[in-house]
C-alpha cells in the first residue's frame, strides 16, 4: 500500500512540477546562448578595443547570465514550494477527507509523501545540475584556450582536495542529506501543527508556524553547538583546534534527532486527523 500511495503522490506532484522542469530546460538553453554570446563578445571586444557595440553586447550577455541564474533559482524554489503546497492540500483541505479514508496508517501516508517529494526534489536538482552543465559547456566552447586551461586547473584542485580529505567529503554529503530530511519533516510537522491548533485561517497559521519552527531550529543547529564548543574551551582553560569532521558529525546527529522528532510529531498529528477545511 505504501507503493500505491507513493505512485499516487508522485503523479499528483507531476501535474505541477513537470511545467517547472520545462521552465528549467528553457532557462538552460537561454543560459547556454548567453554564455556563448558573452564569450564571443569578449573576443570581439579584445579585437576591437574601444568599439561601443561589442562592449554593449558584452554587458547584455552578462546581464542575461545574471537573469538566467535568478530564473533557475526561482524555478527550483517554486518546485520546493509546490511540494509543500501539495502536502498541505492533501492533508488539510477538502482533499484530506479522501486521504484519511485510505486503508493506510498515518506513518505510511507521511512516508509515501516524503518519498515522492524526495524523488521529485532529486529530479529537480538533477535538472538544475544539467542546466548548469549546459551553461558551463557554452562558456567552455567559446571561452578560448586560456579559459579552458583555467577550468582544468580548478577541477584538478577540487579533485585533489577531495582525494586528500575523503572522510570530510563523505561527512559533508551525509550532513547535507540529514539536514534535507530534517528540513522536510520540520516543515511538514509545522504545517500540520499550525493547521491543527486553529479553526480558521489554517493556511496562514501553517505558514506562520513554519517560520517560527525554522527560527527555533536554526538556534538549535547553529547557536547552541557553537556555545557548547565555546564553553568547552574556556571551561577547561585550554585551546581547541577546530575539527571539521567532528563539527559535521555533531550537525548530522542533531539533524537526525530533529528529523525523528518532527517525523513523530507529523505522524502523531496526522493520526488525529488535523482540522480539515
Amino acid at each position: 500500500m505504501l507503493l500505491t500511495c507513493f505512485k499516487h503522490d508522485f503523479k499528483a506532484l507531476s501535474r505541477t512540477l513537470v511545467p517547472a522542469l520545462i521552465g528549467i530546460a528553457g532557462a538552460a538553453v537561454f543560459g547556454f546562448l548567453s554564455a556563448l554570446t558573452f564569450s564571443l563578445t569578449e573576443k570581439s571586444d579584445a579585437a576591437q578595443t574601444g568599439a561601443a557595440l561589442p562592449g554593449a553586447l558584452n554587458a547584455a550577455a552578462v546581464g542575461s547570465l545574471i537573469v538566467d541564474g535568478m530564473l533557475l533559482a526561482a524555478v527550483m524554489t517554486v518546485i520546493v514550494v509546490l511540494i509543500f503546497v501539495r502536502f498541505y492540500r492533501s492533508m488539510v483541505t477538502d482533499e484530506a477527507y479522501l486521504t484519511f479514508t485510505l486503508p493506510v496508517t498515518a506513518g505510511q501516508l507521511i512516508g509515501a509523501k516524503f518519498l515522492a517529494s524526495a524523488v521529485w526534489f532529486l529530479i529537480g536538482s538533477a535538472a538544475l545540475a544539467i542546466a548548469g552543465g549546459l551553461i558551463y559547456t557554452g562558456a567552455i566552447l567559446a571561452g578560448g584556450g586560456d579559459f579552458r586551461e583555467a577550468m582544468v586547473d580548478l577541477w584538478q584542485e577540487v579533485f585533489e582536495l577531495l582525494a586528500e580529505n575523503p572522510l570530510t567529503a563523505f561527512l559533508l554529503i551525509l550532513c547535507a542529506v540529514a539536514a534535507a530530511v530534517r528540513w522536510y519533516f520540520q516543515i511538514t510537522g509545522a504545517i500540520l501543527f499550525g493547521a491543527s491548533v486553529v479553526r480558521k485561517n489554517k493556511a496562514l497559521a501553517a505558514v506562520g508556524m513554519v517560520f517560527a519552527v525554522n527560527f527555533v531550529v536554526n538556534l538549535v543547529t547553529s547557536f547552541f553547538p557553537s556555545l557548547g564548543l565555546f564553553a568547552l574551551v574556556f571551561g577547561f582553560g585550554g585551546s581547541y583546534d577546530f575539527d571539521m569532521n567532528i563539527w559535521l558529525l555533531v550537525q548530522t546527529g542533531i539533524s537526525a534527532i530533529l528529523a525523528a522528532v518532527f517525523w513523530w510529531m507529523s505522524v502523531r498529528i496526522a493520526k488525529k486527523s488535523v482540522n480539515i477545511e
